[in-house]
């Protein structure tokens, strides 16, 4: 049995495999599918997970589309049936969120070259995206939060929660994008 591992000797075996997936219809949908089903179990979305993991997996154009469908869906869920308040500052903290997840979504998509031709590179970039996407968003949070507070609190141990949940959903979002391609770049080895 051939291994991920063994891409090593076809460097473009990986890069080939990452292209099929991010531009079939399959992968974006799945995260289109667990990202709004992620709504119905949490009040907040891990929308910072599903915007850097989609930048780290699909082109800019797909990732920043389905982001944006995660977050929407999130605050017509917010708005609809949990009964956000209809004011300015409820709408400003979604506008934030919207920003936020378009901030991580556009950075993580700025993949380096090197990150998709190994599979310890391709993990590595999803790990530094991962962060790299928490920190945008819960930044841009938290730089807004001393204005927009408006009785809620925000303090270092609520952000600790966020970010675990946060690395849980990046991650399996990462171990199901791993195995999605060892299975491509298997195929594509037995064929050659």
């Amino acid at each position: 049995m051939k291994s991920y591992q063994s891409s090593k000797s076809n460097p473009n075996i990986t890069a080939q495999a990452w292209k099929l997936l991010a531009n079939g219809r399959f992968w974006p949908f799945t995260l289109l599918v667990v990202g709004v089903a992620s709504n119905g179990v949490y009040a907040h979305a891990p929308l910072a997970a599903f915007a850097s993991m989609s930048g780290a997996t699909l082109s800019r154009q797909r990732a920043v589309g389905v982001a944006l469908l995660v977050w929407l869906v999130n605050q017509a869920i917010g708005f609809g049936l949990r009964g956000y308040p209809l004011t300015s500052t409820a709408f400003t903290w979604g506008a934030l969120m919207g920003i936020g997840t378009l901030l991580a979504a556009v950075a993580a998509s700025w993949w380096p070259g090197w990150c998709r031709d190994s599979f310890s590179r391709y993990l590595t970039w999803m790990a530094i995206a991962s962060l790299l996407g928490f920190a945008l968003y819960q930044g841009l949070i938290l730089f807004a939060y001393p204005v927009l507070a408006d009785g809620h609190r925000m303090g270092w141990e609520i952000v600790g929660k966020l970010f675990v949940k946060h690395l849980i959903w990046s991650g399996g979002i990462t171990i199901v994008h791993s195995l999605l391609l060892w299975r491509i770049v298997n195929r594509r080895q037995s064929v050659i």
